[in-house]
C-alpha cells in the first residue's frame, strides 16, 4: 500500500489538512446561519456566565438568592427570585458591567424577604 515512510506520512498530511478544512467550513456555517454558536462563541460565554456568577456572589444583597445565568452570544439572561427592586437593578447592573455582555435579560421574580 505505502511504498515508503513518507509515503505514509504523506496520506495522514492530507488528512489532517482535510480534517482541519472541514472543521474549519463547519464553523464558519454555524457563523453564518446564526443558529449555533461556534466554538469562540460558546468559549465567551462560557467565561461571561463565570464573571457574572463571581460578580452576583460577591453581592451582601444578593449572594444566597437562588439564581440561575444562561449566556447567549454575549445576552445574559437572570432567572430566579430577588428579595427587592433595588437588589434587582443591581443585578441586572452587575451583570452589565461585565465585559462582552450585550444585553441582560430580567427573567427575575420579586419575593420579599421576611
Amino acid at each position: 500500500m505505502w511504498n515508503s515512510a513518507q509515503d505514509k506520512l504523506r496520506h495522514w498530511r492530507r488528512y489532517t489538512v482535510l480534517l482541519l478544512a472541514l472543521s474549519l467550513l463547519a464553523g464558519c456555517q454555524a457563523y453564518k446561519d446564526g443558529n449555533r454558536r461556534t466554538i469562540g462563541q460558546f468559549t465567551d460565554d462560557a467565561r461571561i456566565q463565570a464573571a457574572v456568577k463571581t460578580a452576583l456572589i460577591g453581592d451582601k444583597e444578593i449572594a444566597g438568592w437562588p439564581m440561575n445565568i444562561e449566556v447567549n452570544k454575549g445576552v445574559v439572561g437572570l432567572y430566579g427570585r430577588i428579595p427587592s427592586e433595588t437588589a434587582r437593578a443591581r443585578a441586572i447592573r452587575l451583570a452589565g458591567e461585565v465585559r462582552g455582555v450585550v444585553d441582560v435579560q430580567d427573567r427575575l421574580t420579586l419575593v420579599p424577604s421576611n
